[in-house]
C-alpha cells in the first residue's frame, strides 16, 4: 500500500508542474516511518500543511529549503517577492493545495470523502508542533531547477501495516 500511497504523491506532484509551473520535476527517494517510532512532523525552513477529516485522517506536507520555497512561489505568481509570508505564503500554500487535492481525488476512491483544510505556512526553525504519535508517514522526495522539496503524506488508518 505504501508503494501505491508513493504512487498518488508522485502524479499528483507531477500534475501541479505541468498544469502550473510549466517544468520538470524528478522523483527521488520514498522514505516511510519505521513501525516503532513516533511520528514527528518535517524539520525544514518551509512547510505548508494541509489536513484532511472524513474518510482519512492526516493530511499533506509540502516542505523545502526557503530558496526552493521563493523560487516555485515566483514562477507559480509570476512575479518576485521579498519575503515568504503574504502573497508568497499563500502561494506556496496553494501549491500544496493543488498536490493535496490530487491526494484528495485519488484516495477518495478507497476512503470515501475526505475534507481538506485551508493551508497553513509554518517558516524558520525556532518552533514545535504536536500531531498525533501514531500517524504513518510517507515521504516521497522530489527535485526541480530551483531545488529539491519533499511531499509527506501522513496518515492514520486503522488495520494499516507498513
Amino acid at each position: 500500500m505504501k508503494q501505491e500511497f508513493a504512487r498518488m504523491i508522485k502524479e499528483s506532484v507531477h500534475d501541479l508542474f505541468v498544469a502550473f509551473l510549466d517544468m520538470e520535476v524528478t522523483p527521488g527517494p520514498m522514505v516511510t516511518k519505521k513501525e516503532d517510532d513516533l511520528y514527528r512532523p518535517p524539520d525544514t525552513e518551509v512547510t505548508a500543511i494541509i489536513n484532511f477529516s472524513g474518510g482519512l485522517q492526516g493530511g499533506v506536507h509540502l516542505a523545502s529549503p526557503r530558496h526552493t520555497a521563493m523560487q516555485l512561489c515566483h514562477v507559480f505568481a509570476g512575479e518576485e517577492f521579498q519575503e515568504l509570508f503574504g502573497e508568497a505564503g499563500d502561494a506556496f500554500g496553494e501549491l500544496n493545495n493543488v498536490i493535496a487535492g490530487g491526494l484528495q481525488t485519488r484516495l477518495s476512491e478507497q476512503f470515501g470523502n475526505i475534507n481538506l483544510t485551508p493551508p497553513t505556512l509554518i517558516a524558520g526553525t525556532d518552533y514545535k508542533m504536536q500531531y498525533k504519535t501514531n500517524f504513518h508517514s510517507i515521504k516521497q522526495y522530489f527535485k526541480c531547477e530551483h531545488g529539491p522539496f519533499f511531499v509527506e503524506f501522513f496518515f492514520h488508518l486503522e488495520g494499516y501495516t507498513p
